[in-house]
């Protein structure tokens, strides 16, 4: 059994080895919730490891690369990490130190919450990377 820490570690290790299975197999809980603010097209809430294992693909085809580097229990059943999030994209640039919440059930990250440190730049950043179709063809039916 892992504690939450462990378990946002080997998140960290296998998203910079591009080992998503065991990320989704092994440490994402089946009812997985991830939460993203920002104003562009990556933002918003996630729900299950599909949706979340699709974002982290964006990150890395966005050049976006993630440097832990710091993570602590908080209370019995969560973890709290800061990270770096940098990339460059044509002629645009990131580079932010972030937080993030991990709640853990059933000894899988179940619920996040992500904090950007520069929101405006990683919005620009996003923005700039993903370009949004024209109406009508940009809205869900």
């Amino acid at each position: 059994m892992k504690n939450a820490t462990e378990l946002v570690a080997q998140m960290y290790e296998c998203f910079n080895r591009n080992d998503m299975d065991t990320i989704k197999n092994e440490v994402f809980h089946p009812d997985l919730v991830w939460h993203l603010p920002g104003h562009h097209p990556l933002a918003g809430t996630m729900n299950g490891a599909e949706e979340v294992i699709a974002f982290f693909s964006q990150l890395v085809k966005s050049g976006i690369k993630v440097d832990l580097i710091k993570i602590d229990m908080f209370g019995d059943d969560g973890a709290i990490e800061v990270h770096r999030g940098y990339g460059t994209y044509g002629d645009a640039k990131l580079d932010a130190i972030n937080c993030t919440y991990y709640k853990i059930k059933d000894d899988k990250i179940h619920n996040v919450q992500v904090f950007i440190g520069n929101q405006h730049g990683a919005d620009a950043y996003f923005n700039a990377v993903y370009k949004l179709k024209p109406i009508p063809h940009r809205l869900a039916d």
